[in-house]
C-alpha cells in the first residue's frame, strides 16, 4: 500500500522534533563545555535519523509510530546501505534549501508508485504497513477534514 504524504511528513516531523528537542535542552550545557551542546546535537541526530535502521529494518522512530517502512522496489527489505544514502541525501538537501526539498518533494510526488526524488534515485519506494479500512484513496481527506465534515 501507498501512504499518505501526511504519513511521511509526519514521520519526519517526529524525528526532526526530536532531534530539535536534544538540541535545545542541549545549549544550556554551553556554559560549562562550549563544545557539549554540538556533540550533544550530532549524538541525536544520529539515534533519530540513522541508529534506528540499525535496529529495525527500514524504519525509524517516526516511521514506526506511523507504521511505514522504506522498502525495496519489490516491496521486501532494501539493503541498508541503500536507506542510509538515501536519508543522508534527503537531509542534506532539506538542511541546505531550509526544508524547499519537503516541498518539491510534494509536487514531484508519484500517485501511482508514492515515490518521490530521493525514492527515485536510491530505488526505494515508502509502503504502508497498515491494513487499508475501507476504501483506500491516496489523495484522500486528512483525519482533522473528515472530523470537520468537509
Amino acid at each position: 500500500m501507498i501512504p499518505s504524504f501526511e504519513k511521511r511528513v509526519r514521520a519526519f516531523a517526529i524525528d526532526t522534533s526530536g532531534t530539535a528537542l536534544f538540541a535545545i535542552v542541549s545549549l544550556p550545557l554551553g556554559v560549562y563545555l562550549s563544545w557539549l551542546p554540538y556533540l550533544v546535537t550530532g549524538l541525536a541526530f544520529l539515534a533519530f535519523y540513522f541508529l534506528p535502521y540499525f535496529l529495525r529494518k527500514g524504519q525509524t522512530f517516526g516511521k514506526r509510530i506511523q507504521r511505514i517502512r522504506v522498502a525495496d522496489l519489490d516491496g521486501g527489505y532494501a539493503p541498508l546501505w541503500r536507506i542510509l544514502l538515501r536519508d543522508l541525501f534527503k537531509l542534506t538537501l532539506s538542511i541546505m534549501t531550509f526544508g524547499l526539498y519537503m516541498v518539491v518533494c510534494y509536487f514531484f510526488l508519484s500517485d501511482q508508485t508514492g515515490r518521490t526524488i530521493h525514492d527515485y534515485i536510491f530505488k526505494t519506494k515508502v509502503i504502508d504497513l497498515e491494513k487499508p479500512t475501507g476504501k483506500y484513496n491516496y489523495m484522500s481527506k486528512t483525519e482533522s477534514m473528515k472530523k470537520r465534515g468537509f
